[in-house]
């Protein structure tokens, strides 16, 4: 269902479809693009998260990713879609494969009616070799479908976010970090921000995939450290 539109589109400006639009990331690409100037339509399952960017996008889709009829037309008009659809934790009885596969293939499917130029999707670093984890399974499986839809493609895979580190910290808080293995794994995150400004130039590529990270590369020992430290300060 469309909700009003809320700015003209400017002159030559690209028409977006920003899935995920009120997600860490997906708040960060859509300030991104229109500070370049293009259409947003922003997807959201309530009108009212959309308040944080409400002076950013100019038209509103409520619907449910998970709920094809609610899709029939989103990409109606639509130059681009980007998507960074997906599930952080399994809950209220959605599992991976009902979001981050299901959900995102039901938006691929109504991109194909559309013939949209190109449909950008945010998977994650190595993720080729993670499938033994459900959740980047469940973006994998999407991703190889996507790369054979016909439609033009980017696929993304950024080594985490600085929002990830927010668990680390929790952990930190109550005195104890807990790391995989020997706490050697190592990880450069990179900020929301950058990583949507690096999907701004690379929007409009044919058929990439496209690793990133931040500029700092640090292993699980040093971030806990890190963590650890910062409690302390501020305590």
């Amino acid at each position: 269902m469309k909700t009003n539109t809320y700015n003209r589109k400017k002159e030559n400006s690209k028409r977006i479809l920003i899935a995920g639009a009120t997600g860490y990331l997906g708040k960060h690409v859509v300030k991104a693009f229109k500070k370049q100037g293009h259409y947003i339509r922003a997807l959201a399952r309530d009108d009212m998260r959309l308040e944080p960017i409400r002076s950013y996008i100019d038209e509103a889709w409520i619907g449910e990713v998970t709920d094809p009829a609610t899709l029939r037309g989103i990409c109606d008009g639509m130059d681009y879609v980007f998507s960074s659809v997906g599930i952080t934790k399994q809950k209220d009885g959605l599992r991976y494969l009902d979001v981050d596969y299901r959900g995102n293939r039901n938006l691929m499917k109504e991109a194909r009616k559309s013939q949209v130029s190109t449909f950008m999707y945010i998977s994650v670093f190595n993720g080729e070799k993670l499938k033994n984890l459900n959740g980047v399974e469940a973006k994998e499986r999407f991703a190889s479908e996507l790369k054979t839809s016909g439609l033009n493609y980017v696929i993304v895979r950024p080594n985490g976010f600085f929002s990830d580190m927010e668990e680390i910290l929790e952990m930190a808080r109550k005195g104890k970090v807990s790391l995989f293995g020997k706490g050697v794994f190592l990880i450069n995150p990179i900020h929301g921000a950058d990583l949507a400004a690096f999907c701004c130039e690379e929007i409009g590529g044919k058929n990439l995939e496209l690793d990133i990270g931040g500029p700092q590369t640090l292993n699980q020992k040093q971030i806990a450290h890190q963590a650890l430290s910062l409690i302390h300060i501020s305590e």
